[in-house]
């Protein structure tokens, strides 16, 4: 199931690579990795724990546009191949929105492909899907190596519902983006439909091939495969999306394209225990779904010019004129007040002011040994 960030309008679509191992699931990653822009992806992820590893990173397509609304964006994922990390295969395929089955193409490896694609069939339906309705590419690999099993043995042995096939050679970068490529818009086209058009609960949906990819039609399955009668049967397919377009952002490198699928990233290394993988795969994965942006800094207002205002007010009442009474030291110990009876003098004219003022204790100001009172001269009224 796609992660949405409503915050940021973003969804990440899950793909997991899949297959037996050392097929070539890593040097897929790899090589997509180092040939993409590092502005296109983050960074890549080994989750460990004491016995095995998952490797993932999020990549970010160009030019497919807006999906109900949403951004859209990948997360890659391999799965360790051997047989005895079942339980880590099953918790990295939760949430799984497309898978790349990596089918080993050396006859060695007949039993081996078969085996992992009953596995990862047998995942699937405990977690409720079917191979049949989610999308899926089959990519056969190491195409480049000699006692190869035939095209036509592999689509027998595999092909079980007329998937989507690539042939590719990982370790020199032959049909890795195609691979890519194709299951991006196999997803993508599935995310669409049913964001626009969910559909019932318990109806899976026969997968629809992406516009641009042969895909073969089923074939009878071999002895060591699913019979038909064990598998949900799809009913009559949804009307098809329009297939979507979808491009990576790749970089000119000095170095082959051998040398980059063979080239480990800098990787950086989670250790968790076997138990709390799934709760750090979905902790990682939500962090990966950051905004695209940098955030936009709140405004701070500058109050330097109201702190100017406030010390020049402060400044122009200390500035204001004070009387100085000079009286007798023993006065100003039980002082309770004053009374005041004031002259002003202007040139030669003296003017007596009638009555007196009451000043309480309470009005003035103690600084040291004396009172400080600060008065204010205005007009008399007429």
């Amino acid at each position: 199931m796609a992660f949405f960030n409503y915050a940021t309008m973003q969804m990440a679509a899950k793909i997991v690579y899949y297959g037996p191992g050392l097929c070539g699931k890593t040097t897929n990653l790899q090589y997509i990795y180092n040939k993409t822009s590092a502005k296109s992806r983050g960074e890549m992820v080994s989750l460990e724990t004491e016995s095995d590893r998952t490797l993932f990173f999020d990549l970010l397509p160009l030019e497919v546009g807006v999906i109900a609304g949403f951004k859209t964006r990948f997360q890659l994922y391999t799965v360790p191949g051997q047989v005895f990390y079942g339980e880590t295969r099953r918790m990295v395929l939760k949430g799984v929105d497309g898978v790349v089955f990596v089918a080993d193409s050396q006859r060695p490896m007949r039993e081996a492909n078969i085996e992992s694609l009953k596995d990862l069939e047998k995942n699937l339906t405990d977690m409720g899907l079917t191979v049949q309705n989610i999308p899926l590419v089959l990519q056969f690999n190491k195409r480049d190596l000699p006692n190869l099993l035939t095209k036509e043995e592999l689509e027998k042995d595999l092909n079980w519902h007329g998937w989507p096939m690539v042939e590719s050679s990982a370790v020199n970068g032959m049909g890795v983006f195609d691979t890519l490529k194709a299951i991006s818009r196999f997803t993508l086209g599935s995310l669409k439909h049913k964001l626009s058009r969910p559909e019932p609960a318990g109806l899976p949906r026969a997968p629809q091939a992406p516009a641009g990819i042969p895909a073969t039609p089923p074939s009878a399955p071999s002895p060591a495969a699913p019979t038909p009668a064990a598998t949900v049967q799809a009913p009559a397919a949804a009307p098809s999306t329009p297939p979507l377009d979808v491009e990576f952002d790749t970089r000119q490198t000095k170095g082959s394209d051998k040398e980059l699928a063979t080239t480990a990233p800098k990787v950086k290394t989670v250790s968790v225990t076997a138990r709390r993988v799934a709760s750090e795969l979905d902790r990682i994965r939500e962090s990966l779904l950051g905004p695209l942006i940098a955030p936009v800094q709140p405004k701070v207002k500058d109050l330097t010019p109201a702190l100017d205002d406030i010390k020049q007010a402060a400044q122009a009442r200390l500035a204001e004129p004070e009387i100085l009474l000079e009286v007798p030291p023993d006065l100003l110990k039980d002082l309770e007040g004053i009374h005041l009876g004031i002259q002003l003098m202007s040139g030669q004219k003296r003017h007596a002011l009638p009555g007196g003022a009451l000043v309480e204790a309470s009005q003035l100001q103690r600084v040291g040994d004396a009172w400080i009172l600060r008065l204010k001269l205005v007009p008399k009224k007429a």
